[in-house]
């Protein structure tokens, strides 16, 4: 069997529509870099939540990283393999970060405010490197087959990719599920009157009142049934359709005619976008995350996995359409991706929903009979190139 065995083509150096691209990266990375300086500096003097300050950090460095990458493809010397550290690494790296939490938890407990959830987020991140790291060996030495002859992705278009999906992607998807969120609550609206639910149909008019009121949505999701069916439309339903979408952004932009994509290469840059996609979600939950921290670690470590393992897919669903014109593989590929994103989030909202019943046997089992194996199943399936079809 001789399954991708063919290297990528890239031209020494940007043309076109290309250049003109790579320049609007670069001055949007520059706008993103001055934002979030600006903002930490406000952030700084009027002393607000450590969220704010997260947030400015996260568009500093995402701004950095898509400046200097975009920059950098201008330079044909600068074009690199990209080369990670060995999973192990990644892993001892990620069990440090779990010690360090219970340290923290142990010796400084009135820091956990402000320690665990960046701590959560770096080990996200570890834990996305991790998954990177294991594709990367998977799609050069995919499992009983030739190795692949040549390289995937110039290192600059692999970080360029994941700040492309840090911001681009994340910014679509929030925006798109804001609006279908709206859309949710007035069918909820009409739902609750036709039910003659008062107390749910209170909550919710007072939520579109006053958006300060989404601080008792749990409190909502948990009281009325019609809410949790509403939320779980969202999350199984939306959001991974959504999501999945907006990842696949930056292989519109790479995908150029110069470049011969290959399914390999369009499987990395899946990957490279869940995970920028990963983190800027996870930044985005840091308010969140000192909460039952222990839960929070695992389920945001996993999460990075799937939303790697779930871009994938995408990725290679994109490549049958963009260059092989197999809609019917296309199709069939997006919904694989569509579907782990889906099992994942409605495994998660069980936990969610057990966790704030205090049934700790309920979060255990889809913990440890759900979501553990199918980080474990995903790993697996990129560490030996599984995806890799037979060409």
């Amino acid at each position: 069997m001789n399954r991708g065995s063919s290297p990528d083509t890239w031209p020494s150096s940007p043309t076109g529509l290309a250049q003109l691209g790579y320049l609007l990266l670069t001055l949007v990375g520059a706008l993103m870099v001055a934002s979030g300086i600006s903002y930490g500096a406000l952030v700084l003097f009027t002393g607000n939540e450590i969220a704010d300050g997260a947030l400015a950090i996260m568009l500093t460095v995402v701004g950095f990283v898509m400046a200097a990458q975009s920059l950098r493809a201008f330079n044909a010397t600068r074009w690199q393999a990209l080369s990670l550290p060995s999973e192990r690494v990644w892993l001892g790296l990620l069990v440090l970060a779990w010690i360090l939490g219970i340290l923290l938890t142990w010796l400084l407990p009135q820091s956990v405010r402000w320690t665990l959830p960046p701590l959560i987020v770096l080990a996200s991140s570890l834990s996305s490197l991790l998954f990177l790291s294991v594709t990367l060996r998977g799609l050069k030495s995919p499992v009983e087959c030739e190795p692949l002859s040549g390289e995937l992705l110039p290192r600059h278009i692999v970080f360029l990719s994941t700040a492309v999906s840090a911001s681009f992607s994340t910014i679509v998807s929030v925006a798109l599920e804001g609006i279908f969120l709206g859309a949710v609550m007035a069918v909820l609206l009409v739902v609750t009157r036709w039910l003659g639910d008062q107390l749910t149909l209170d909550m919710i008019e007072g939520i579109a009142r006053d958006p300060e009121t989404l601080r008792r949505l749990v409190e909502l999701i948990v009281s009325s049934p019609v809410a949790l069916a509403g939320l779980g439309c969202i999350l199984v339903f939306v959001a991974p359709l959504i999501e999945e979408t907006a990842k696949g952004l930056p292989l519109f932009l790479f995908a150029r005619q110069g470049s011969r994509l290959t399914e390999q290469t369009a499987i990395l840059l899946g990957v490279t976008s869940g995970v920028g996609f990963a983190f800027a979600e996870n930044v985005g939950y840091m308010s969140m995350l000192a909460d039952s921290w222990w839960l929070a670690f695992w389920l945001r470590v996993c999460s990075a996995v799937m939303h790697g393992a779930a871009s994938g897919f995408v990725g290679r669903a994109w490549y049958y359409g963009i260059r092989e014109r197999r809609w019917g593989a296309m199709l069939a590929d997006s919904c694989k991706g569509w579907g782990v994103h889906a099992l994942w989030n409605a495994l998660a909202l069980l936990v969610g929903w057990f966790a704030y019943n205090q049934v700790i046997v309920g979060v255990a089992f889809c913990v440890l009979v759900g979501l553990l194996p199918l980080t474990i199943f995903f790993a697996l399936m990129a560490r030996w190139g599984i995806w890799v079809s037979d060409t």
